[in-house]
């Protein structure tokens, strides 16, 4: 039960810390982060989708694009390894905190 809830619990912190990190590069350069056209162009890194690019540098923007794809295995582990249910739960409280700390809520958490 304890090694059990020490991986729920890494999985909280990692996907908070990511999704953190996410959301300052991603205010930086504007890239909005719900809509899927940019998350997709990111990820192929066609920086171009972000309003405000060049007040990134490139390897700020290479930063993001890892960092999103770090998530998405991260998730994809997460739900693989404790389920689809306690993953939204997760990602319901991934919300709040953020919300709390200035993001919008559901920008970040609603990244797939």
């Amino acid at each position: 039960m304890e090694f059990i809830m020490s991986e729920l619990e890494h999985y909280d912190r990692e996907i908070y810390e990511l999704d953190e990190r996410i959301g300052r590069l991603a205010l930086i350069c504007g890239a909005d982060l719900s809509r899927s056209s940019v998350l997709v162009g990111l990820v192929k890194g066609q920086f171009d989708v972000c309003t405000h690019q060049k007040d990134l540098s490139k390897p700020k923007l290479m930063e993001l694009r890892g960092l999103l794809m770090i998530k998405h295995k991260v998730e994809e582990e997460c739900i693989n390894d404790f389920g689809l249910e306690y993953f939204n739960r997760l990602l319901a409280d991934q919300d709040l905190r953020l919300s709390n700390r200035g993001f919008s809520p559901g920008t970040l958490t609603d990244i797939k």
